[in-house]
């Protein structure tokens, strides 16, 4: 393959889950989320905000409540919205019951959840550029009520991930992914090159997990953890409590 610095970094991603007690400046913020909002996005309507959880208590209260100390520790959490609020200010009354009436499809609940995913993406290479670390989850939307509660957020506003950033104070190593043949095909889909591929994948993580003292193979783990998930109905109501996909 070909090789140069930026496909490099994107190789040696690790997410990291504990941070060095030394701040992250504002202007390292700034740099990093001005890269992050540069990238694509759904017809430029930039439907994503970060809001940054600047009260500890609030941010001991989310780890306690899902469970993830590097929300607590992180020296800058940040909560990544599906913004489609932004797109009524300044409009007149009939243009927003029209905008509403759009913003409540599916589809721009959807294009929005990409257009983060994106924008994190992007902001994560940004941080790791600048010699930080950071780990997006979904699991913190376990705690969406405190959101509701804590962060203002007003109708079309859905926070969808979070996001730690700070100097890593760890060294994970990489973890391996599935060969290339596991999510890149050609002409349709193909169930014989992706039983290959995974079969091929579960190898690799017995390995990878035996190293850490784990008797798994990828689809042994995947197995586990999601027997493991608790479903939270309150969370699958939630889009249409804030007025987004409800058609």
């Amino acid at each position: 393959m070909l090789t140069n610095d930026v496909l490099q970094q994107l190789h040696n991603h690790k997410s990291i889950r504990a941070f060095q007690d030394r701040p992250v400046s504002d202007e390292v913020v700034a740099t990093i989320l001005s890269a992050a909002f540069a990238g694509p996005n759904m017809q430029n309507f930039q439907p994503v905000t970060f809001i940054e959880v600047t009260d500890q208590k609030l941010k001991q209260a989310v780890t306690d409540r899902v469970g993830m100390g590097y929300i607590a520790s992180a020296p800058r959490f940040f909560v990544v919205a599906v913004d489609w609020h932004k797109l009524l200010i300044g409009q007149s009354a009939e243009n927003q019951a029209m905008i509403k009436e759009k913003i409540s499809s599916y589809q721009f609940l959807e294009g929005g959840i990409v257009s983060a995913a994106i924008a994190l993406g992007r902001a994560q290479v940004a941080a790791e550029s600048l010699g930080l670390g950071s780990v997006t989850m979904a699991g913190v939307m376990g705690a969406f009520d405190l959101y509701e509660k804590e962060l203002n957020l007003p109708d079309y506003v859905k926070p969808v991930m979070g996001f730690s950033l700070g100097y890593p104070d760890q060294e994970p190593g990489i973890k391996p992914k599935l060969p290339l043949t596991g999510s890149y095909m050609k002409g349709a889909y193909d169930e014989d090159q992706m039983v290959a591929a995974v079969t091929d994948y579960d190898q690799t993580m017995k390995d990878y997990f035996a190293s850490r003292g784990m008797d798994n193979t990828w689809t042994e783990h995947n197995a586990k953890l999601l027997a493991g998930t608790k479903i939270n109905d309150g969370l699958t109501a939630y889009p249409n409590d804030k007025e987004l996909n409800q058609h």
